[in-house]
């Protein structure tokens, strides 16, 4: 025991009393009333102790009074009895964190040494530096707290409720972390008495007067001010070690705060939280959530939610099937498995252990962590000192496997989510616009019953909409591309002709005819004169039959090996032989990657304006439809304005993006240009969504048309003419009615005037494709 002053009222605010203008003192008179209280009414043999208490006590009749600050020192003796009286008689003094301290200040005079070791410095001359102090408003607030709670209960019957008071300790020397304590405070030893007559009050009207809990205590000061009250008495403290419950509630608001705000998972307060746990900070953790895709466990990892084990993997350059089967081996039999010590007679049993040993590990342990009685990961536990690994170590932990159970089952919802959102958003979206009407459908389907007995669902449609249809598409496509092949198997027969001079001169049997062959491939010299199908059979005959025939070779004259695999390392798959070919994808991509993310901010623009369907398909270039109609979007107000307004927006991005392509050409390794189409349909149509191709398309026999002339303009050529009506540059406009014409010609004007298209503008007639006839199309140039 300590008799050691600290008043942390002058630590925080100084000499000022921070409002408490209330006459505290300290008395042990409370304390000898009680004792002479029990005495009358105990019959057990705790009565001789009572009286021995207060034959101590009475040595000293000055105690009837309070105790002035400098003969607080004098009664240490006494303080120590009345610890013992209320501790109990088996508690270990060096585990109680006890102090007696001056009612309603926080000033302790006399204390166990365990609770000065948490407030004092190792000198015990200052208080700790890590000790986290309360600010002045909030020792005041408490201060007063204390007291109107002591007053409302004596006087009114009633309180204001009490705060928990947590105390962030110091950084603990022994394991360097951070220990909690909630603070407890018996009043049972303290007497409030009033200088003046008390108000009547009760528990109603002062709700009245305290319009919330901001201004309650403003409110007892006014009605009952502190300076009426005289507070004798001792308030009795203990400090409860709550780092264990503090450490779980951590992790449980971590869950919280990342199911409110969804910012991501941090792993950091988690393993503090942990490492708190446990008592140690030499002991480390490896939270691995089990992520499965297509019901096969990844070993895919969140940032700071990974194996300990799998890391050492990596590093020790293990193949990804191999420590793959580590979590897949363990997934089909999970158990506890514990090992204090390392031993290397277990790695054949658990090749695990070998990783931990080469990542310096000593003692390690695994548990499967279950939710709904459902396998969802595991939590390691390791360390480099195996001093730190004991049975608490283990025992602590389990009180927090539900809820990592939680945070893991969380983990795989947000894992799941998220594949989900990638999958709809850049597969099969199902978009804002129209899943409206899919969620009624889905809804009526349910309500009746139908999906139990696996009946039809009903269609969804959407009539009277207004077609919008687009067209980037790369110049000759197929023409470049079966020439950029033509360039790459010349340049693979080079390779494959000095391949064979050198093996004639290894091997002088061999011969030419003794290679599989077609003629075509051979007559590599004219190949710009063979059919495409040809050279397809050509490129074949290179990557699938010649191949396994020099294998062969090499088994039979091993002299040959070294030609041969020079050979294939020539004509490797990303090699110089697909050069011309990887170039030309790679400035498709670009240009349909430019192309795709413009016509995304178009249709986020469109959206803004009005709710209307979009829809892109992938071909060489790219293709486009937009419906726009009333029934899309039933709940907004829609006009013909709409359509006039949908058309020109619809002109102008394919103008920015006829620049957009210009600008990148220089840059491409094949130097690719683009085409521009917009097809004008004037009248409505229906569309309905096709479960089978899981897409919507056009209704009924007459609106078939639209789709019809949508597939045969593409490569229509201009009338008695062989030029194709979509030229690099220009933007082709198909129409069928001149007062289309007349509409586009206003949104051409407007656009010119923004200095996107140039003032040459060709009337045209359409050559008359398979069941369409009568096709006008005007032809724009864009200003690049």
């Amino acid at each position: 025991m300590q008799a050691i002053t600290i008043d942390f009222n002058k630590y925080v605010c100084g000499d000022e009393l921070n409002g408490m203008k209330a006459d505290i003192r300290l008395s042990l008179k409370p304390f000898i009333n009680f004792l002479t209280e029990k005495i009358k009414v105990e019959k057990t043999a705790k009565i001789n102790f009572y009286t021995y208490l207060l034959d101590q006590f009475s040595a000293f009749p000055e105690l009837m009074d309070p105790i002035p600050v400098t003969d607080v020192a004098k009664y240490n003796h006494l303080y120590e009895l009345i610890y013992t009286a209320l501790s109990p008689i088996i508690n270990d003094e060096k585990e109680q964190l006890w102090a007696l301290s001056k009612p309603v200040c926080p000033c302790f005079h006399y204390g166990t040494n365990a609770f000065y070791k948490v407030l004092l410095d190792d000198k015990k001359e200052g208080l700790n530096a890590d000790l986290a102090l309360p600010s002045q408003k909030e020792m005041q607030k408490t201060m007063l707290s204390t007291l109107y709670n002591l007053v409302l209960q004596k006087f009114y019957n009633f309180s204001l409720g009490t705060d928990q008071h947590v105390i962030k300790s110091i950084v603990d020397h022994e394991t360097q972390l951070l220990r909690y304590y909630k603070l407890n405070i018996d009043t049972r030893f303290v007497e409030v008495t009033s200088t003046k007559a008390l108000p009547e009050l009760t528990l109603q009207n002062v709700k009245e007067y305290m319009q919330d809990e901001t201004n309650s205590l403003d409110t007892l000061m006014t009605l009952l001010p502190s300076e009426m009250f005289r507070v004798e008495g001792i308030s009795i403290v203990s400090l409860v070690d709550i780092t264990a419950e503090y450490a779980l509630e951590s992790i449980k608001n971590a869950i919280i705060s990342h199911n409110q705000c969804q910012i991501g998972w941090s792993t950091a307060s988690i393993s503090a939280a942990l490492k708190s746990l446990v008592g140690s900070d030499q002991i480390s953790f490896g939270l691995l959530p089990y992520l499965k895709l297509n019901d096969k466990v990844l070993p895919y990892f969140h940032e700071g939610f990974q194996s300990v084990i799998i890391q050492q993997a990596k590093l020790d350059g293990v193949s990804e099937p191999e420590y793959s089967k580590l979590i897949e081996d363990f997934v089909a039999n999970p158990r506890r498995l514990i090992f204090p010590e390392l031993n290397i007679e277990e790695y054949s049993t658990f090749p695990m252990l070998k990783l931990a040993a080469a990542a310096g590990i000593k003692s390690y342990a695994i548990f499967p962590l279950y939710y709904n009685a459902r396998l969802i990961g595991c939590l390691e536990l390791y360390t480099k000192d195996s001093s730190a690994f004991n049975g608490n170590t283990l025992s602590r932990i389990e009180s927090a496997f539900p809820l990592l159970a939680q945070l893991y089952q969380n983990i795989i919802v947000d894992f799941n989510n998220e594949i989900t959102t990638i999958v709809t958003d850049k597969f099969t979206a199902l978009q804002s616009s129209v899943s409206w009407r899919f969620n009624e459908v889905a809804y009526n389907y349910m309500q009746s019953g139908d999906w139990k007995k696996d009946l039809p669902i009903e269609p969804v449609y959407f009539k009277d909409v207004h077609p919008f249809y687009g067209a980037i598409d790369i110049r000759n496509s197929s023409i470049e591309r079966n020439l950029m092949i033509r360039k790459d198997l010349f340049a693979h027969f080079e390779i494959l002709e000095t391949a064979l001079g050198n093996l004639k001169s290894v091997i002088p049997e061999i011969v030419e005819d003794d290679f599989p062959r077609q003629q075509s491939s051979w007559d590599h010299k004219g190949f710009d004169e063979i059919s495409d199908r040809e050279i397809m059979k050509t490129d074949d005959y290179l990557q699938h039959q010649l191949p396994p025939y020099l294998n062969v070779l090499k088994e039979v004259y091993p002299e040959a090996e070294g030609i041969i695999n020079e050979y294939f390392e020539l004509t490797r798959q990303g090699g110089k032989i697909f050069e011309n070919r990887d170039n030309y994808e790679q400035s498709m991509q670009t240009i349909n990657q430019a192309v795709n993310k413009h016509l995304d901010q178009f249709n986020a623009e469109l959206q803004q304006q009005h709710p209307c369907y979009f829809e892109k398909f992938r071909t060489d270039g790219v293709e486009f439809d937009i419906y726009l109609g009333h029934s899309i979007a039933p709940d907004r107000e829609f006009s013909t304005d709409l359509v006039a307004d949908f058309r020109l927006r619809q002109l102008k991005a394919i103008a920015q993006i006829t620049k957009l392509t210009h600008e990148l050409k220089p840059s491409l390794p094949i130097p690719l240009e683009t085409t521009q189409l917009i097809f004008v349909y004037e009248k409505i149509i229906d569309i309905s969504f096709r479960i089978d191709e899981q897409r919507f398309d056009v209704e009924g026999s007459y609106n078939i048309r639209y789709q019809m002339v949508k597939k045969r303009i593409d490569k229509a050529h201009i009338k008695e003419s062989s030029e194709r009506l979509t030229q690099p540059g220009k933007i082709a406009i198909v129409y069928f009615n001149a007062s289309e014409a007349d509409e586009y010609m206003v949104y051409i004007h407007k656009l010119q005037q923004q200095g996107l298209l140039t003032d040459q503008v060709e009337y045209l007639e359409v050559e008359e494709l398979q069941g369409v006839e009568g096709l006008k199309a005007l032809r724009v140039t864009v200003a690049v």
